[in-house]
């Protein structure tokens, strides 16, 4: 079944503009083409758009299921206190910003177990580095080492990180 081409809704929306329909009286057709491209990229972009948005709350929502089965907010499981309910705040977010230890910002359960097994001086340049976005200079003046210990540092972590990774992954 095939719709007509003045009964698609798209043609529809194009001829909806009364400067396109003043171009298909006229038969200006080198006008209504260039119209058309520009209406068309036009909503591919919104629906681009569209769907973008979508997949990151999708994500999003993902991410944040898993923050609170990592990190509850009731850590008693007594009858008495299941019977209270509990507060309708979110404190994830809170917590979040809080967290002062780069693990607390890791959603990837992999990564997290790699994480906690690495000294605490590479933790604490990766975490100044990607969670408080400073750069090797503000991260070295703030640790007291040179910004070449910073550099190795995070190199000789992020190689690290990322063959564990691989290893992990390579397992079934």
């Amino acid at each position: 079944m095939t719709i007509a081409f003045h009964q698609q809704k798209l043609i529809q929306h194009f001829f909806d503009s009364p400067d396109h329909q003043y171009l298909w009286s006229n038969g200006d057709t080198h006008q209504l083409d260039e119209a058309f491209r520009d209406f068309f990229l036009d909503v591919k972009k919104r629906v681009f758009m569209q769907k973008t948005i979508y997949w990151a709350a999708v994500h999003y929502d993902k991410r944040e299921r898993k923050h609170r089965e990592r990190f509850p907010l009731a850590v008693d499981n007594d009858e008495e206190a299941s019977a209270t309910p509990l507060p309708a705040v979110s404190f994830t977010d809170q917590y979040r910003s809080r967290s002062r230890e780069l693990a607390g910002h890791i959603e990837n359960p992999e990564l997290y177990d790699i994480i906690q097994q690495r000294p605490e001086k590479e933790q604490a340049v990766l975490y100044a580095l990607f969670i408080e976005g400073r750069t090797i200079t503000e991260t070295a003046r703030a640790m007291g080492i040179s910004q070449q210990a910073v550099s190795k540092i995070k190199q000789k972590s992020l190689r690290i990180l990322k063959t564990q990774l691989e290893i992990i992954r390579s397992f079934p």
